[in-house]
């Protein structure tokens, strides 16, 4: 799994403090999801297996972000609050659906491949080795698949997770390391990895 890239057009977060510092709270809310929106939305996907649920997960964080705002202290940097908010707004969505014994259906659904330089057959394959991922993903336990999806996709690194979820960083670095193989073989299984 390789880390995403950085999102184009992303304003530095020392512009989102010198909005707070004005009081313009609209102004830091539009930076922030410049900064952070798309991460985060694919973040709760994952977490979530679910379009639907991932939109309102993500709109859910920006509109606890914008609330919050005036409130934040700068004790983390605004990337990993933000991403705390989103974890915990993820968190409580699966807690709601279990309650609810719904089951999430839709984690096939793949979200489509914007590359028009890839002939169809390309993005076929890609489409196969992005749905695999997710069901390899989603076998994983929750605890598990998050610590992955916050270490490859967010970027976090350990000290960050740890900050994030109350966890040591060394425990959540075990994790990681510990469903890595597990991860390997489920791809290896469906012919993704070699």
């Amino acid at each position: 799994m390789q880390p995403p890239e950085k999102e184009e057009g992303a304003a530095p977060e020392a512009e989102v403090l010198q909005a707070l510092s004005r009081g313009d709270h609209k102004q830091a809310l539009t930076l922030l999801m410049g900064l952070y929106g798309n991460a985060i939305y694919s973040y709760c996907r994952h977490m979530l297996g679910d379009e639907a649920l991932a939109d309102d997960a993500h709109q859910t964080t920006f509109g606890q972000v914008f609330f919050d705002l005036p409130r934040y202290r700068g004790q983390s940097s605004l990337r990993i609050w933000v991403y705390a908010i989103a974890r915990h707004r993820c968190m409580d969505m699966l807690k709601m659906s279990r309650r609810r014994e719904q089951h999430i259906e839709s984690r096939e659904t793949l979200p489509e491949v914007e590359a028009p330089e890839l002939s169809q057959e390309e993005r076929a394959v890609l489409g196969s080795h992005v749905k695999h991922l997710t069901r390899c993903l989603d076998a994983l336990p929750e605890k598990v698949r998050d610590a992955i999806l916050q270490r490859f996709m967010a970027q976090l690194s350990y000290e960050e997770m740890g900050r994030l979820s109350g966890e040591r960083a060394a425990t959540l670095q075990m994790r990681v390391a510990r469903a890595l193989p597990d991860l390997r073989k489920c791809l290896e299984a469906a012919g993704v990895a070699r």
